[in-house]
């Protein structure tokens, strides 16, 4: 299965490879809605996106900023919750001190009343502002749920590339390892000599002193060893 394209055909809601040098595939807002993506940086399909792949510190970023957008929003949905069991608290006072205020007319109750009503008046207030502050922060969050996908998908994808690209590589290394030590074992083998039966054959010709002489004269006492342990290295 083939995973990257430098350019292709792409589906709705995604826009062509820009540069074949320079690939960028990007979604728009529609992919949030058809995924039911609504709070990408605490969505647990995208969370585990990077227990292997460690994240880049744009996209740490990235991730910040959506964590405060989504602690700003549970803030507001706390006080727009709590702002309606004040208002209805008020209009249950004032329905209390109605007719205490204009029927017995009660001057501390009338004083209660009015500030009652400005109470519900600044209530309503910022019901209206908490409002137009989760309308413009929904916005907000549609903006960085996007560009949060955009950076996280074509990273991944690039971060894939690359280790596949590098995974060929240290294989075609590796092949070549193998076979220059496939050569090297071929040319050993071909220049390892009986050193035993040499050391016999040359006593009987010249003696025994004068091949001890030769071997010390060109030092082959060491490499005798060291082309009998390799030998039998390679025999294990």
């Amino acid at each position: 299965m083939l995973l990257f394209w430098r350019k292709q055909k792409v589906s709705s809601g995604l826009n062509e490879a820009a540069e074949e040098t320079d690939v960028n595939v990007t979604f728009d807002s529609s992919i949030l809605r058809k995924n039911d993506i609504t709070r990408l940086s605490i969505d647990e399909r995208w969370t585990k996106l990077f227990v292997t792949i460690k994240m880049p510190p744009e996209l740490e970023e990235a991730e910040a900023e959506m964590n405060e957008l989504i602690k700003q929003e549970a803030m507001l949905k706390s006080e727009q919750d709590n702002l309606e069991p004040e208002k209805r608290k008020c209009m249950k006072q004032i329905m209390s001190l109605t007719k205490e205020a204009f029927e017995d007319d009660n001057e501390t109750a009338k004083q209660k009343l009015k500030e009652c009503r400005k109470e519900i008046e600044r209530i309503n207030e910022r019901i209206n502002d908490v409002l137009e502050d989760v309308e413009n922060l929904e916005d907000r969050m549609r903006e960085a749920n996007v560009e949060l996908l955009n950076k996280s998908i074509n990273y991944i994808f690039s971060t894939l590339k690359t280790n596949n690209e590098r995974a060929l590589e240290i294989k075609q290394e590796l092949a070549e390892i193998e076979e220059k030590k496939k050569l090297l074992c071929e040319e050993l083998e071909t220049i390892s000599l009986d050193w035993t039966q040499y050391a016999i054959d040359l006593t009987n010709l010249i003696g025994t002193d004068p091949v001890k002489e030769f071997e010390e004269a060109y030092k082959l006492e060491g490499l005798k060893d060291e082309a009998v342990d390799t030998s039998t290295d390679e025999s294990d």
